[in-house]
């Protein structure tokens, strides 16, 4: 879901001395993500699923955990240069690049919501020529297959400023993560929308720089136990 960039963002957090012995787990926080997967405090990752995850795995390796927050389609850069050792919540198609893969880990699924009153969408052919809402440095690989050039991006920085701009009229249907949606209308009992359309469902990897500070036996080791043990479920029924 995240865009090819020739450019970094600048890094938010420092990455000086990284590459020592006993280094830190240097993670990406991408800025276009948000609840429940990345809650941001002044461009600086402060909570939701990511955040838990990241420090579970640097405990288990047992290491300091160094968050760098990005902007979403400048994550391939960020990995393929080693600027930052890893990111989770990612699939191979989503960013460019040859990584380390860990084992699936979070369960998601991609759908169409729309506001009350518009045209149902009962299938992705539904949404050609409409203007649909996305978040900028997202990849939509399925809807694009489908829709091609008919494909009306209304783009936002965040999912959150998407569905803002849904409820405010700007557009009358958005591609979402079913995660996201269900803990949005959770939070915000104001945010009235259909689940139209579950187009695709699919299980979230993490992916790790082939020049990472941290082995990626290691690192895979460490996932592995925290799926094992029901670590990783756990982190995630905090936000459901």
């Amino acid at each position: 879901m995240f865009k090819r960039s020739a450019c970094l963002a600048a890094l938010i957090v420092p990455l000086a001395g990284a590459a020592a012995p006993g280094a830190d787990l240097v993670m990406i926080a991408p800025l276009n993500q948000n609840m429940p997967l990345a809650q941001f405090h002044n461009d600086k990752l402060s909570g939701g699923i990511l955040k838990d995850l990241d420090e579970a795995i640097a405990q288990r390796l047992g290491r300091g955990i160094v968050h760098v927050s990005v902007a979403g389609e400048q994550v391939s850069e960020a990995l393929a240069t080693g600027k930052a050792d890893g990111i989770c919540y990612v699939r191979p198609f989503w960013i460019d690049g040859q990584y380390d893969w860990s084992r699936p880990l979070i369960p998601d699924a991609e759908l169409v919501a729309s506001v009350q009153g518009a045209p149902p969408v009962r299938s992705l052919a539904d949404l050609r020529d409409r203007p649909v809402g996305t978040v900028a440095g997202y990849r939509y690989p399925r809807v694009e297959q489908v829709l091609g050039l008919r494909f009306q991006r209304s783009e936002s920085p965040t999912m959150e400023e998407n569905l803002r701009k849904l409820m405010a009229g700007g557009v009358r249907h958005t591609v979402i993560g079913k995660a996201t949606l269900a803990y949005q209308m959770r939070m915000n009992k104001t945010l009235r929308l259909r689940q139209d359309l579950v187009f695709a469902s699919f299980t979230a990897q993490c992916a790790f720089s082939k020049t990472a500070r941290v082995p990626f036996e290691e690192i895979n080791q460490a996932i592995n136990g925290l799926i094992d043990d029901g670590s990783v479920d756990q982190i995630l029924a905090r936000y459901r």
